[in-house]
């Protein structure tokens, strides 16, 4: 299982209490994402898949966190990048009974891109996040700039009670959906 694969992975924002260190709600998306990102690379090399974490802890501005990303990312020669992100905007910090859920950002949904992000939402969605679905965008640098196949997913919202709640009592096995769901696709 996933013998010869190889895989980029980062959390997509520098350190809490840097510049461009992410969305802060009811969890902090930087040190959210850095774990998930350890945890989900573990899984995946348990898996016989090589891993490369790309994540940066040094970037002066946004653009630079991204550029230095997309720069680690490209030292590569992978199956898939894949950048693990919090959504935030539900500014729902008292409960609605609902998730905001979780979606996955692609340049095309196509191959193993749309594969990944479509298992991805599916897994999600089973824990009890709802499936925002993966969405198909031209706007973000990441996506852009990466020489492999690329997909940005967005975990759940920092503000919205509800989602912050699972997470909290289910981020291990978020780790482990995720490295599974990419896993299964590289196989």
């Amino acid at each position: 299982m996933g013998k010869n694969k190889v895989v980029n992975i980062h959390a997509g924002h520098n350190p809490d209490g840097k510049t461009a260190c992410g969305a802060v709600g009811l969890i902090k998306e930087s040190t959210e994402a850095r774990y998930l990102v350890k945890k989900i690379k573990e899984r995946m090399e348990d898996a016989g898949i090589t891993v490369h974490n790309c994540t940066v802890n040094n970037g002066t501005s946004q653009s630079d966190v991204l550029q230095k990303i997309v720069a680690k990312c490209n030292q590569h020669k992978v199956d898939l990048d894949i950048s693990i992100h919090f959504n935030s905007g539900r500014s729902d910090r008292k409960g609605d009974g609902k998730t905001g859920g979780t979606e996955v950002w692609m340049r095309g949904c196509s191959g193993i891109k749309k594969a990944a992000g479509t298992k991805i939402c599916n897994k999600m969605e089973k824990l009890g996040f709802t499936n925002r679905g993966i969405k198909e965008t031209t706007s973000l640098y990441f996506l852009n700039h990466t020489t492999a196949p690329a997909i940005l997913v967005e975990v759940c919202f920092v503000d919205d009670k509800d989602d912050t709640k699972l997470y909290k009592n289910k981020k291990d096995i978020i780790a482990k959906v995720i490295a599974e769901a990419v896993i299964k696709i590289l196989e």
